[in-house]
């Protein structure tokens, strides 16, 4: 039976993974949450060559306008959600994780 299961099961879940289409909107996305860690870690001291590789990749391989990117950059940069957080975690982190709830942001992509 776990035969079958590794035989049929795991390579349908694959190609279905592998069928997702990826959009424009998606990609910006993607890159407005790379861009905010980004951001994070250069506030934090870290070391930020990984990470700008990871957003220099996602520009290279869209067909967006550099200027959409900048645009998008410059609004991470100074974005300041009011929000509240549990445990007081870093607002600057936190709101990494909650850019696609941004009308903001929306408005920027979908331009």
């Amino acid at each position: 039976m776990a035969k079958y299961f590794l035989i049929v099961i795991i390579p349908a879940l694959l190609c279905s993974c592998a069928s997702k289409e990826i959009t424009l909107e998606s990609s910006l996305y993607e890159y407005s949450q790379a861009n905010c860690l980004y951001w994070y870690f250069e506030n934090k001291g870290y070391d930020t060559k990984d990470i700008r590789s990871i957003s220099g990749g996602i520009v290279e391989m869209s067909g967006e306008s550099i200027e959409k990117f900048q645009e998008i950059s410059l609004f991470i940069k100074d974005y300041h959600p009011d929000v509240k957080t549990k445990n007081n975690i870093d607002v600057n982190l936190y709101k990494c994780f909650r850019l696609k709830d941004s009308e903001e942001l929306k408005g920027i992509i979908e331009r």
